[in-house]
């Protein structure tokens, strides 16, 4: 098959090889998802006729590599294994989303940046923290989410709920910490249980390939031991602690939970640089282990460029939090 199609045409065609693929109790059709920060993107929409909630599968990646030279086919059972890997099976009752008192408990907030979003702004409630604004949703708590889903909520939905801004900010403040507990943990802590987790995964691969072999189990752990160790061990490395909620999602707006970063700065004794990582933490460093926010700024700006989505870009900033005045400063 020729690789001129464009982007439409490549949309339609995957449409229609799924469509032939899963058959007529299925429902699929294209549409296009505005992300965070202003990214839009193409989802396939696969709907199973007897259930209300589908996944979406964004395709934009899939085009480019199709341009590449991979195969219509190829791309479209990847598209399905993907479909079938995050499918829901059973309806989700959202009837209740449209009466603000039946809601109330759902209601929470995060953060995100201003001038990236501020076409978005215009349509939502909002308030507004430094270059960041501060963004309202509904909590989708019901099976099979469990507060990994979200309705952003939009100005039309505070008329038809007849309630203020105040009112929303009052329910958020009261919900999110509930709905998602804040946790602060040492950075090495977390990189080493990616890698331990990246590694027995590598090794349970290995195990299932070669079954004749004696298990590596033991020397694996020793590894992982060992690294340990010797991060734990470093005397130079500058103290840093990642701010986020147990769900690690949209875990950055922790910063506002009342008393969290206050008793955190007190336990160390020191003010806190806050960096925003992304939209789903923050990194805590103690101001007295470093004395260049300048230097700080470089970490943050280099690691949005290279290493975070640009839909999960919270700021290329530095912010403080001073015990002195318990407020939070930005400072560049």
């Amino acid at each position: 098959m020729s690789t001129s199609m464009n982007f439409t045409s490549f949309t339609q065609s995957i449409i229609k090889h799924l469509q032939e693929k899963l058959g007529e109790d299925y429902q699929i059709f294209s549409n296009t998802i505005k992300k965070n920060n202003g990214i839009e993107l193409t989802g396939i929409i696969i709907e199973e006729k007897k259930c209300n909630t589908a996944p979406s599968i964004y395709i934009n990646d899939f085009y480019e590599e199709y341009k590449q030279g991979k195969g219509l086919e190829e791309i479209t059972e990847v598209v399905y294994q993907m479909f079938e890997q995050n499918r829901f099976y059973q309806s989700v009752d959202l009837s209740h989303f449209m009466n603000f008192e039946k809601s109330r408990k759902q209601i929470a907030y995060k953060l995100i940046n201003f001038e990236k979003n501020k076409q978005l702004l215009k349509e939502i409630p909002y308030k507004q923290l430094f270059n960041l604004a501060v963004v309202f949703y509904y909590a989708v708590m019901e099976p099979p989410f469990y507060g990994k889903a979200e309705i952003l909520i939009h100005n039309s939905h505070l008329d038809k709920w007849k309630v203020p801004l105040e009112e929303l900010c009052y329910a958020a403040i009261e919900n999110t910490p509930r709905l998602y507990p804040a946790q602060i943990q040492p950075i090495e802590d977390i990189m080493l249980g990616i890698v331990e987790n990246g590694m027995k995964k590598e090794m349970n691969g290995y195990e299932r390939n070669n079954k004749d072999t004696e298990s590596g189990e033991d020397w694996v752990e020793d590894l992982i031991r060992q690294w340990k160790d010797s991060i734990r061990k470093d005397k130079n490395k500058i103290p840093m602690f990642v701010l986020s909620n147990e769900q690690k999602l949209q875990g950055a707006v922790c910063i506002l939970y009342p008393e969290v970063i206050k008793k955190f700065a007190e336990k160390l004794e020191s003010d806190l640089y806050i960096l925003p990582s992304s939209v789903h933490e923050v990194i805590l460093i103690p101001v007295s282990s470093i004395n260049s926010k300048e230097k700080l700024l470089e970490i943050v700006t280099d690691i949005n460029a290279t290493q975070v989505e640009e839909s999960e870009i919270l700021a290329d900033s530095v912010y403080c939090y001073k015990r002195a005045e318990n407020e939070i400063e930005w400072l560049c």
